[in-house]
């Protein structure tokens, strides 16, 4: 298993705000699927699923967040693990690989104490202000579902 934690802490500071955003979308996003999927009585409409979804799976495949403001853009080398963590999740989540995903949720784990609470919150109301495609009062699900690696 690769050693994330010191991957992750020796980017710049501006990087790992930048992955407290996709995180916080990502998370929320996957939140969104599963509660339709499993037909919660909270869950949102079709419609609003596939449009988060589309959104935020879209952010994911070419590495960058349209925001209202500004496009988030990834540098190289966050890229890069970003890259290898979406694999571990493709081959771990989709194609049933234990130790994929068992590595998959170890860079969870990292990615979410490397950028700190404070980076996710502030990643929350950064979405709510800028992003439409995902409603504002779902994204604290990806905000809890990332505050358990703490």
């Amino acid at each position: 298993m690769t050693d994330w934690e010191p991957l992750y802490e020796n980017l710049p500071d501006e990087e790992k705000d930048k992955i407290a955003i996709l995180r916080v979308m990502e998370c929320t996003n996957g939140i969104i699927q599963h509660s339709y999927r499993d037909g919660e009585t909270w869950a949102l409409s079709i419609d609003d699923t596939r449009r988060a979804m589309k959104f935020s799976m879209g952010c994911m495949k070419r590495m960058e967040i349209p925001l209202r403001n500004e496009t988030i853009t990834f540098a190289p080398e966050t890229q890069k693990l970003m890259r290898s963590a979406r694999e571990l999740y493709i081959q771990g989540v989709k194609k049933g690989d234990d130790s994929a995903f068992a590595e998959f949720m170890a860079v969870s784990a990292v990615t979410a104490r490397v950028v700190g609470k404070d980076r996710i919150e502030r990643a929350r109301d950064i979405l709510a202000e800028q992003v439409d495609e995902i409603p504002s009062d779902t994204l604290q699900w990806g905000v809890d579902y990332l505050m358990q690696f703490f």
